[in-house]
């Protein structure tokens, strides 16, 4: 028994030293927690790069702030029934453009400084309500004096404006102040945004937004002057296609006052400049002018819609309306003539008897030169 317990201790002698090399397990390490990777935001896309199939528009609508402002005006206008070119006005605009009407709320307790709110439309909110309104009721908007500021590529234009049911109105039955912001990109322009509000007998219109009427024009000619560039449209009637032709155009004022020679120049392809010439003649004391080519001497009588206020301005829209022919058959002639500081536009429409009248042609420019006055 005694030799049992001693081979017993040899053996744990024996053994101690290997047990005590042997290291101390250690539980293992936590690994640390996974990180989640965040998404990558993707690149903004701007509005103009997101819409390619958006359409195109015509060139001289987007030449200059001036033109497209008086392109817009000339889009949203015209007779109840007439349809209007929405797809011109969508090509004017950024396709994410917003139209922000400013609202008086009813029931405000302060007249004086009422609640309000602002509706945001987009092109085709503005198109469907524009759409069920004119309709029935005619829409003629026109611009009576611009502010114009520009930084780069960005340009604001506060814009007043008068609303008539048609041409021959001789009162708006609205006025107010159009906020235009516009986004110039390389040779055009595109609307950002137009907020509006419109005059109240709490919030008339200041007079530094108004024409100035310091210093009334005696002649209705003297802004017709200088020389301007742009093109000319016109539908051919055997494809009944729009052609477009890049054009000039010299503007003389006669010193009676009361006439203007108008000389055009454009280009009708390879080696043929055309060149055309007439006088536009306003009658003192009426109404009524005559338009006489100097080719063929032939002339026409038109009366005239917008005379008086177009005087006192030097500038504004005349509406010219007569008769002549096409293809020698009688037709109703409207002359839409518009003449600001720098720019100047001619659109020409016909009817036959009883039917609608029909875009014919149509000149734009903007001036080649500084302005004379």
């Amino acid at each position: 028994m005694k030799h049992r317990l001693s081979a017993i201790a040899l053996l744990l002698v024996a053994t101690l030293p290997s047990l005590a090399q042997s290291p101390a397990q250690t539980p293992a390490a936590t690994p640390p927690p996974a990180v989640l990777s965040q998404p990558v935001p993707p690149q903004p896309v701007g509005s103009i790069a997101g819409h390619p199939g958006w359409p195109q528009p015509k060139p001289a609508d987007v030449s200059s702030p001036d033109a497209i402002l008086a392109a817009v005006y000339d889009v949203i206008s015209g007779p109840a029934g007439q349809p209007r070119d929405w797809d011109r006005m969508r090509s004017l605009f950024l396709p994410d453009a917003r139209l922000i009407p400013a609202t008086i709320l009813p029931g405000s307790p302060d007249a004086a400084s009422p609640n309000t709110d602002a509706i945001i439309l987009t092109i085709d909110g503005y198109i469907a309500r524009s759409r069920a309104r004119t309709a029935t009721v005619g829409f003629f908007e026109h611009s009576i004096h611009n502010e114009v500021e520009q930084y780069g590529n960005i340009v604001q234009i506060w814009s007043t404006y008068e609303s008539r049911h048609t041409l021959a109105d001789p009162m708006p039955f609205a006025r107010g102040i159009n906020s235009f912001q516009f986004l110039k990109d390389g040779n055009r322009y595109w609307v950002v945004n137009i907020f509006w509000g419109a005059e109240t007998p709490t919030t008339p219109i200041p007079t530094k937004y108004l024409p100035s009427a310091a210093s009334p024009s005696t002649s209705i000619n003297s802004n017709f002057n200088g020389d301007w560039v742009g093109q000319l449209e016109y539908r051919d009637f055997q494809s009944n296609q729009q052609v477009f032709l890049p054009t000039w155009l010299t503007l003389n004022p006669d010193p009676d006052g009361n006439s203007v020679k108008i000389a055009y120049t454009y280009d009708d392809g390879p080696t043929k400049t055309v060149r055309e010439s007439s006088t536009l003649t306003f009658q003192p004391g009426t109404q009524k002018a005559t338009l006489t080519s100097d080719t063929d001497h032939t002339s026409e009588a038109f009366e005239v819609q917008g005379l008086a206020e177009f005087t006192k301005l030097n500038r504004g829209t005349l509406v010219l309306t007569g008769k002549g022919k096409e293809n020698d058959h009688p037709v109703d002639v409207r002359l839409t003539l518009t003449l600001r500081r720098n720019l100047y536009t001619l659109r020409k429409e016909t009817r036959p008897a009883g039917e609608e009248f029909k875009f014919r042609d149509g000149y734009t420019f903007t001036r080649a030169e500084a302005p004379r006055t």
